[in-house]
């Protein structure tokens, strides 16, 4: 390359450096490839709150196809055109102090992996390696021949150059990236409550569908439920301690916003063939119901996802010890009580705390 960039391409590198450089092309497709899975929604449970996530408003995963089909043609094109030579490590490092971000927020933030994401992180620190191992040789040869001062000086400037590309992935990362609430484009928190709404007090119970607890404490929190409902707002919420619950959390959440009038009931006999089953299909789902009179329909991802976000949120807000729990809290007077287990969980005490928070 001319003394404008300073940067050698796999073509100016000498023998052998060309075929090796198209190596660099590996890890851009599969950045790209994991982007547009990830785009189209083809993961694990693991990505369901990372997918909530957007930057500048726009879907992270949608971004990161585009910014890796801008990477590839600057691959494509470095031969030919000296920016692309030049933009490759830019890009490449911008893209790294960005997932640096996504990475921490998957770690500490939502406290799970997704493995899409995962892998596009390491796609861009393998192209960072790569391109980092492809261009040394040259910087070698020259230091050797000779250009040691010039060579460190422009080794610098691209140094500088490649931090402050990292440094701007991150900070505009942390700057845009943020998580609407899921519930704006989904359920809204009205489809997923019961009883009195526009009532101060609102109660709600927490249950793991597999929970020996809950089950024995069931019969007590549906009595307790029905006077409830009464006077006040009235919320399940699937808190899945044991992993079977996430089978069980589409279709309940289904019944909830579909089967409000008959609802309880539909809990009794979702409850019986949780004893039957861990993985429910729909026939057996409607199989279940279908003495009710009721029919079963499959909610969208989009709505079973926001109402899982409403149900873990809705578990951290209230910081429950464990299943089963009801948690009631009057907006009016400011007052939140917690009962949990089956001792303190009974049909009695929960009207006597909904008349203790509400001052009624």
């Amino acid at each position: 390359m001319g003394e404008g960039t300073g940067m050698e391409t796999a073509a100016s590198a000498g023998p052998g450096k060309s075929a090796r450089g198209y190596l660099i092309g590996v890890p851009f497709a599969a950045a790209w490839i994991l982007s547009a899975m990830s785009w189209l929604g083809i993961c694990s449970d693991g990505c369901e709150e990372t997918h909530l996530y957007t930057l500048f408003g726009f879907p992270v995963s949608a971004l990161g196809v585009g910014y890796f089909t801008l990477c590839g043609f600057a691959f494509l094109t470095r031969n030919r055109f000296r920016f692309s030579g030049f933009l490759i490590p830019v890009l490449l490092s911008g893209a790294l102090g960005s997932e640096f971000v996504l990475v921490w927020i998957q770690k500490y933030v939502i406290g799970r992996w997704c493995p899409l994401c995962v892998g596009i992180a390491f796609s861009v620190a393998a192209a960072c390696a790569l391109i980092a191992l492809e261009r040394w040789p040259g910087v070698a040869i020259r230091i050797r021949g000779g250009e040691r001062n010039l060579v460190m000086k422009r080794l610098a400037g691209k140094t500088a150059l490649v931090l402050f590309a990292f440094l701007a992935g991150m900070g505009m990362t942390v700057t845009g990236l943020s998580k609407p609430d899921a519930l704006a484009a989904g359920l809204s928190m009205q489809s997923l409550t019961f009883g009195n709404v526009e009532s101060s007090s609102e109660v709600y119970i927490l249950t793991d569908w597999f929970c020996p607890a809950c089950r024995a404490a069931e019969p007590e929190i549906l009595k307790g439920a029905r006077k409830a409902m009464q006077q006040a707002k009235v919320i399940f919420v699937d808190y899945p301690v044991h992993p079977e619950t996430y089978n069980f959390i589409p279709s309940n959440l289904s019944f909830i916003v579909r089967e409000t009038a008959k609802y309880l009931q539909i809990r009794e006999a979702m409850a019986s063939l949780a004893r039957k089953t861990k993985e429910p299909t729909p026939e057996d789902v409607q199989a279940a119901v279908s003495p009710l009179g009721v029919k079963y329909f499959m909610l969208n991802y989009a709505d079973v996802l926001a109402g899982m976000q409403q149900f873990t949120n809705l578990v951290k807000k209230f910081k429950v010890p464990g299943t089963p729990s009801v948690v009631v809290v009057d907006s009016r007077t400011g007052k939140t009580k917690t009962l949990y287990g089956i001792t303190e969980i009974t049909s009695e005490n929960i009207m006597k705390t909904l008349a203790e928070v509400s001052g009624k």
